[in-house]
């Protein structure tokens, strides 16, 4: 039974392996039991229901002898064959003369001319008074014996089987089980549950593991984003100040001069335009600011579309963009005809804020190219420009909030793009062409 943990059997299958082993055990080893039990006490006292026929023969020269046969009660049995030796007929001598006659009765008697026969039964009902006391007590123990045995073998069959299911099959997943749920449960995750074996508790094992994956991988991205929050919150601050700072040093230079004339009409006017050109400035990053908080509650959905309508569809609206921008557009497709499953609508909007930068600050011309691997759509987009700030490439970029620049714009397009198209199952990476010229990597799973 021992090989049976090797195979690939289910719960239910094992159990009943198990069960009908040990109750075939169980019937065998009761049915020895009782046989030799039996067999013990007929040793030890015949079947009551038997009776012992006594044959004795007296010879005319006096001479006695008595045999002895145990039969069944009741029933008729022919008598051994008797021999006479010697014989005399009419005073002549005669060989033996066998006999060989059917009697029954309590007790007979032939009287013959060479010898005298008697038969005599005894009944062995009361025989069990005959026995010595340590046969006494050896006919009682194996009677009892005949009873116990079985029903100890019984439930020690039972017991058998449960607790070698239990330890064969389910003592080591459950420990598993209770082991992975205790470091859960103390939200240390980067453990892992190994069961091979193909039965239901190793799909239990399988699920289980699964799940902690999926709740690695959650945690993970939670706490990504907490992190993410934290640069923001620590960003918006730091590039808060800068137009904060331009209008609080305004007014108190207006507080200043004003009261005193020292100010032309041409130095207000270009004041109050620096002061709403700071005022739009904080309005556009307190909208970037509540978009990108809109993104945490925003959900993928995707739709079947085919990969030619799609890659089309986007250069339609690139091209109609890089009009208004004054650049050329160069695209270039490999993907193949087939279909995708994308949220069209979140694929647009990364697409609008990184080939928006794109035209910002390319020079003359801006370059899409799309192409598919293993199930993932890949856009990249180049311009002529100068290149992204070495600040922004890296490893570490992944982990940092992009500030404002000094025209004004808010880099915050990037970070939009970057965190929608992690949504996306995907990723978002910057780079610098040679000898000039910035590159983004547009990764999403379709």
């Amino acid at each position: 039974m021992e090989s049976l943990k090797r195979k690939n059997v289910s719960l239910r299958g094992f159990f009943l392996i198990t069960v009908f082993t040990v109750f075939f055990g169980v019937v065998l080893l009761s049915g020895l039991t009782i046989w030799g039990c039996t067999a013990f006490r007929h040793w030890l006292l015949p079947d009551p229901d038997a009776a012992y026929l006594t044959v004795e023969q007296i010879y005319s020269d006096g001479t006695t002898t008595t045999s002895s046969y145990l039969l069944e009660y009741g029933e008729a049995a022919k008598l051994p064959q008797l021999f006479v030796e010697e014989s005399y007929v009419d005073g002549n001598e005669a060989e033996g003369v066998k006999l060989s006659e059917e009697y029954e009765g309590d007790q007979v008697r032939i009287a013959g001319p060479t010898a005298d026969t008697s038969y005599s039964i005894q009944k062995l009902e009361q025989g069990y008074d005959t026995l010595t006391p340590k046969r006494k007590l050896a006919w009682r123990l194996s009677g009892a014996a005949q009873v116990f045995v079985p029903g100890v073998l019984s439930i020690g069959g039972i017991l058998f089987c449960g607790f070698y299911f239990y330890r064969k099959r389910l003592a080591i997943p459950i420990r598993l089980l209770t082991d992975a749920t205790a470091r859960i449960a103390e939200q240390n995750l980067d453990f892992t549950l190994e069961y091979a074996t193909e039965d239901e508790m190793g799909d239990l094992c399988r699920s289980f593991e699964t799940m902690r994956i999926e709740l690695a991988e959650n945690n993970k991205a939670m706490w990504e984003m907490v992190e993410q929050r934290r640069t923001m919150q620590a960003s918006i601050a730091h590039d808060l100040r800068n137009p904060i700072a331009i209008v609080e040093g305004y007014t108190e230079y207006l507080q200043l001069n004003l009261p005193e004339g020292k100010l032309s009409p041409e130095k207000t006017e270009r004041i109050v335009r620096n002061l709403n050109l700071a005022a739009k400035r904080l309005e556009r990053y307190t909208e970037s600011v509540r978009r990108l908080n809109q993104l945490e509650d925003m959900e993928i959905v995707r739709q079947e579309i085919p990969s030619g309508e799609l890659v089309g569809r986007i250069c339609d609206d690139l091209e109609m963009m890089a009009g208004k921008g004054g650049s050329t557009l160069q695209t270039h497709s490999t993907v193949p005809e087939q279909t995708l499953r994308a949220d069209t609508g979140i694929l647009s909007r990364i697409l609008e804020n990184v080939f928006e930068n794109a035209l910002r600050f390319a020079e003359r011309k801006v370059s899409v190219d799309f192409a598919l691997r293993e199930r993932k759509l890949e856009i990249l987009v180049r311009d002529d420009g100068k290149g992204f700030p070495e600040e922004m490439l890296g490893k570490e970029w992944k982990n940092r909030f992009p500030g404002t620049r000094e025209d004004g714009h808010l880099g915050l397009g990037l970070a939009i793009s970057r965190t929608l198209s992690e949504k996306h199952g995907g990723s978002l990476r910057l780079g610098n062409q040679k000898p000039q010229g910035a590159e983004v990597k547009i990764i999403l799973e379709v």
